[in-house]
């Protein structure tokens, strides 16, 4: 009777050098006992170089205070705890990880079981366009004109302005958005109103651009000419969703109309 050969036993800790996660024990003096291979791209430290130091060790300084908070919430909690944090790793190279940490044991706080997945590439791509973002908007309201983007009603409803919108009506971005009180429209001379919407609402029926030139007046009471020029925004029906363009001031009036009430 031919006999099967015996199975290898399941060696675990091989498994765990085979995963792309970091996976870490750490007992109750926050030493690191046990590390996978993996923490080797994260930190530069082998497995043999790593364990008995402690965790904190690895941490970038200003993370140090988020690591004890989260200790402490696992323990009065007795739940896991679900955190982006930094380490410091090869030639002070910072690494940002998803790290998710919770007790072995129901009843002890340690040791402690923890994995860590690199997400420096994710958050890296997130900062490039944040600064992107924050240099658009920087670039856009230095423009010495009012970018908008409005409704399609009377009152011209500011879903956006720049802050350009400051120096051509006295008002703030913060006054003139969504506000039914202060509506960009009130602002529009009363002999002007008319004519601006029935040249907006051709051009938007015939999906073309606009420019006007008619005369806005400014919190101080002033009146100026301004010149209009923007375009309908569509949605994928044709449906009109609201107007965008730029508003800039062009050669003023003499004539100095009341602000109407």
């Amino acid at each position: 009777m031919l006999r099967k050969p015996a199975s290898k036993p399941f060696d675990y800790l091989e498994f765990l050098d085979t995963l792309n996660d970091v996976v870490l024990r750490i007992n109750k003096t926050q030493q690191i006992e046990y590390v996978n291979q993996c923490w080797e791209q994260i930190s530069g430290c082998s497995k043999q170089q790593t364990q008995g130091r402690y965790l904190g060790d690895f941490l970038h300084p200003e993370d140090k205070t988020l690591w004890q908070q989260t200790i402490r919430k696992i323990d009065q909690q007795n739940t896991s705890q679900h955190i982006w944090i930094r380490f410091i790793g090869k030639d002070n190279e910072i690494r940002w990880c998803e790290m998710r940490i919770q007790s072995m044991h129901p009843r002890q706080l340690y040791p402690l079981s923890a994995t860590l997945c690199d997400i420096t590439p994710l958050v890296r791509k997130d900062q490039l366009k944040n600064a992107s973002y924050r240099s658009l908007t920087g670039l856009v309201n230095r423009i010495p004109a009012m970018i908008y983007r409005s409704r399609n009603d009377k009152n011209w409803t500011m879903e956006y302005v720049s802050d350009g919108c400051l120096e051509l009506s006295g008002y703030s971005a913060e006054q003139l958005l969504n506000q039914s009180q202060l509506s960009f429209g009130s602002l529009i001379h009363p002999e002007d109103a008319s004519d601006v919407w029935a040249e907006v609402q051709i051009a938007l029926e015939n999906m073309t651009e606009f420019e006007l030139t008619y005369r806005l007046f400014h919190e101080s009471g002033d009146c100026q000419y301004v010149l209009d020029k923007g375009k309908g925004i569509y949605s994928d029906t044709g449906s009109i969703l609201g107007v965008e363009g730029v508003i800039i001031a062009v050669q003023p009036t003499t004539e100095r109309p009341q602000l109407p009430h």
